[in-house]
């Protein structure tokens, strides 16, 4: 997608943009410390004649144009730092300092994405996909969500992705899935390796809706707000809603301080990399289009066995393709039964490797 310079449009021109209707748009503005600059050099000012040639357009001001048409943002990026030759620096050192603040605020260029946002009908196909590993004692919790979820105007679709477990969940799935299986379309298989990320992955291979939902079989996030995720990404393929557990004081123990603080700092980290505000990066619901998850397939991104959860994989890549990124607050409580399955410090330090990836990359 080709980016506009602002500052060679006509004002109709600048309208007529968003007036065709384009599912994305994208305009380079000058940024604020240069804007004048430039146009001062050119002696381009009223300082120096009585009206201007160009026009003189900032950020905020190509943001409240686009919202009279009905589009939204979806991020903006430093396109050019200086105005000076950096053809010697290498791409990966200009990516980096591309990110960070302060000197992302003071860049030369700055690019600007917008989507139309337009709502579509809510009556497509919805997949929710529920990777579940040694989740017996939460049979409870799971026959409540399912009943919940009847009330989805929608059609759906529910995949169980069971990771070999030392219990008998397996067994428990299997009663479950015939229980409900005149209700939902229910799909129940073992995956054929270890790790959320190879569940989601195999679940989401099956998976035909054009809304696709991962939902953790713990049901430590309220199924009602997991609900309501899903009613609002129905809504328009171009979204992706990131389920946050840290908006609402959680439950006692829901989160271990170390983990609270590792997601803290990743939600930060992250915030800071796409320049898109998440107060929560690890969050277990995640809801988004096929749109997405197919732009995941073609750039193979998705198959990167470097992201241990696949979170991060979505985020970026979300990011990366211009879909919007909209943060949902839930309601988070303790584990009822069983206990997390993942390996805090060892995962830790992979998903640094992936955030070192996206760094240096043209994100």
């Amino acid at each position: 997608m080709n980016s506009l310079n602002t500052w060679k449009l006509s004002s109709d021109q600048l309208h007529q943009i968003f007036k065709d209707n384009n599912e994305l748009v994208s305009l380079k503005v000058r940024g604020n410390t240069w804007e004048p600059i430039t146009r001062w050099l050119k002696l381009d000012s009223r300082i120096f004649k009585e009206t201007t040639n160009n026009p003189r357009i900032t950020l905020c001001d190509i943001e409240s144009l686009a919202e009279i048409y009905n589009y939204r943002s979806i991020r903006w990026k430093a396109k050019k730092l200086t105005p000076l030759p950096t053809k010697c620096i290498p791409r990966s050192i200009k990516n980096s300092l591309r990110k960070v603040p302060i000197i992302k605020q003071l860049a030369f260029e700055l690019e600007i994405v917008f989507y139309r946002y337009q709502e579509k009908s809510i009556n497509n196909l919805i997949s929710i996909v529920i990777p579940a590993r040694n989740e017996e004692g939460n049979k409870k919790l799971l026959i409540d969500a399912l009943n919940k979820l009847k009330s989805l105007p929608n059609k759906i679709e529910i995949i169980f992705v069971e990771g070999n477990s030392q219990d008998k969940t397996f067994q428990m799935l299997e009663k479950v899935t015939k229980d409900f299986s005149k209700i939902f379309k229910i799909n129940l298989f073992r995956q054929s390796s270890k790790g959320l990320k190879n569940a989601m992955s195999e679940g989401l291979k099956i998976a035909s809706g054009e809304t696709l939902a991962i939902i953790n079989s713990d049901f430590t996030v309220d199924i009602n707000d997991s609900i309501n995720a899903i009613k609002v990404a129905t809504k328009n393929e171009n979204i992706f809603i990131n389920c946050s557990r840290t908006t609402f004081p959680m439950e006692k123990n829901a989160m271990r301080w170390a983990n609270y603080i590792g997601n803290r700092f990743f939600a930060i980290f992250l915030s800071i990399l796409i320049n898109v505000p998440l107060s929560d990066s690890l969050c277990g619901t995640k809801v988004f289009s096929r749109k997405l998850y197919n732009l995941m397939q073609k750039n193979g991104s998705w198959e990167s066995k470097t992201d241990p959860f696949g979170d991060f994989t979505i985020i970026f890549e979300a990011a990366k393709n211009n879909i919007k990124i909209l943060n949902y607050p839930v309601r988070y409580y303790a584990r009822q039964a069983g206990a997390p399955n993942i390996s805090r410090w060892i995962d830790g330090v992979k998903l640094l490797r992936v955030c070192w990836e996206y760094m240096i990359s043209d994100l």
